[in-house]
């Protein structure tokens, strides 16, 4: 399980924080390394982008990777740090029985919640053309599935609709109010472009609704405009990995070019720094208490 903490399971500390309307910050990772540094750089919970752990597998995000896989990777970003962890479970990979069991293996793995959408299966990125959506009540019908699939109140549940390329914003709005009525504690609406598309999807239903940023892809907005829009957080499911990515593409050409990679020395983390970073310090005392003890 995750980090215990004195103020409540992942699952209430992640509603408590779409629920304040604070305009909450959740960067994406795809990796307990990612999440140690979200967590580490003071914000309030971490998002699993399914994006970027397709792209870590080498994979396009097209619903190649399997609950296993996905559970997996989740549990491990959980038990990583003591902020909650909401998570990209796609369309819940299969009929009900497999919602039902993606909840409860993440809920049962320390997650604070994932997000289901309204795609056929196979889904696709929701930044990439060719979606197809499924009627509005299957999608309801898949939030009522996890809800009475998930052991405790807390867990949160996200509908998210990719209609807004598809069919509309008219089409994106009802199946808002759809999913917030089918009991969605929160409502998450990609590909939003326009001041008017952002206002209208985020006044559209009383539930929390995130805001999904998109560097590279779409116009970007800060917070203070996204508060005033009426979003109650926003996500950011690709900004560590197009980083990450970009240096270290520099550093490769570098080294193949010049045959050594000093020159990006003062731009690198220490290996200490990595080492307290992931906890290597407290292993070590960890390790000469155990000793001790014996």
């Amino acid at each position: 399980m995750s980090r215990a903490t004195a103020s409540g399971s992942a699952g209430s500390r992640l509603k408590r924080l779409l629920e304040s309307r604070s305009m909450a910050l959740i960067p994406g990772c795809h990796d307990a390394l990612g999440a140690r540094l979200i967590e580490d750089a003071g914000f309030e919970a971490v998002y699993m982008s399914g994006f970027s752990v397709a792209a870590s597998y080498g994979r396009p995000d097209l619903g190649i990777l399997t609950m296993t896989d996905v559970v997996a990777r989740s549990i491990q970003i959980a038990e990583a740090v003591s902020v909650p962890l909401l998570v990209d479970a796609d369309t819940g990979y299969g009929g009900p029985l497999n919602i039902a069991e993606t909840v409860r293996r993440l809920e049962q793995g320390g997650v604070g919640g994932l997000h289901l959408e309204d795609q056929k299966t196979p889904k696709k990125c929701g930044a990439l053309a060719g979606k197809e959506l499924v009627p509005v009540e299957e999608m309801c019908a898949r939030i009522i599935i996890a809800k009475r699939a998930r052991r405790g109140e807390d867990f949160v549940i996200v509908g998210r609709t990719d209609a807004v390329t598809v069919a509309g914003l008219d089409e994106t709005i009802r199946r808002c109010k759809a999913m917030a009525e089918a009991g969605a504690d929160a409502i998450m609406v990609p590909s939003l472009e326009t001041p008017e598309q952002l206002r209208a999807v985020a006044t559209s239903v009383s539930k929390p609704v995130l805001y999904v940023a998109a560097e590279t892809v779409r116009p970007m907005y800060d917070a203070k405009q996204l508060g005033e829009f009426g979003f109650a957080g926003s996500l950011y499911p690709l900004s560590l990995i197009m980083a990450s990515v970009a240096a270290q593409r520099t550093v490769l050409r570098d080294l193949r070019t010049t045959g050594n990679t000093a020159q990006h020395i003062p731009n690198m983390t220490p290996f200490r720094e990595i080492g307290a970073l992931v906890g290597t310090p407290a292993a070590g005392e960890e390790e000469t208490a155990l000793v001790a003890g014996t």
